[in-house]
């Protein structure tokens, strides 16, 4: 099995806004739908990135915006993280990353706070896609915006020497 897993609640979420925003048609020209994924078996990492490649491709005229903005919209309508992260300080929240475990395990997580109002959250992953990264930059993007700061998530250009990505997190 791929040591690079997400759970089905994950490949459910991004099939629900597909189905919304496209319809049955969407999701018929990606050729699959959430009934096909249960919310708590684990998936192949590479599944989950070609699912959004293909939703990037077919449905979207190769928008590269797609991607994160799934994952942006993940967070911000999903109850459980409003009722999570609403009162937090971003600061406490990105410096946790034990959390997302329960919903990805996708290399090693770890992040350091720069300054007072930005965080840099680095990714070791030796098949790192470009696709997850736009898709938890957006998640993260969408966190921020859940504790009720404004504020912006770079991601770097990936590290030559050990393959890192690094999101630059920082709000006012």
């Amino acid at each position: 099995m791929d040591d690079h897993r997400i759970k089905g609640d994950v490949f459910i979420g991004v099939l629900k806004l597909v189905a919304s925003k496209w319809g049955r048609v969407g999701l018929e020209s990606i050729g699959t739908g959430p009934e096909e994924y249960a919310l708590e078996q684990w998936y192949p990492y590479s599944d989950f990135c070609d699912l959004l490649m293909k939703v990037r491709k077919q449905l979207a005229q190769g928008n590269p915006m797609i991607i994160y903005q799934i994952g942006f919209n993940m967070v911000k309508i999903d109850r459980r993280w409003q009722e999570i992260f609403g009162a937090m300080n971003p600061g406490d929240v990105f410096t946790t990353t034990k959390r997302q475990e329960s919903q990805y395990r996708v290399g090693t997580y770890s992040a350091e706070p720069v300054g007072p109002k930005h965080i840099r959250v680095t990714l070791l992953c030796n098949e790192c896609r470009h696709e997850w990264c736009e898709f938890y930059r957006g998640r993260l993007q969408g966190v921020l915006e859940l504790t009720g700061r404004t504020g912006v998530v770079h991601l770097q250009p990936p590290k030559e020497k050990d393959g890192a990505r690094i999101f630059d997190i920082k709000w006012g």
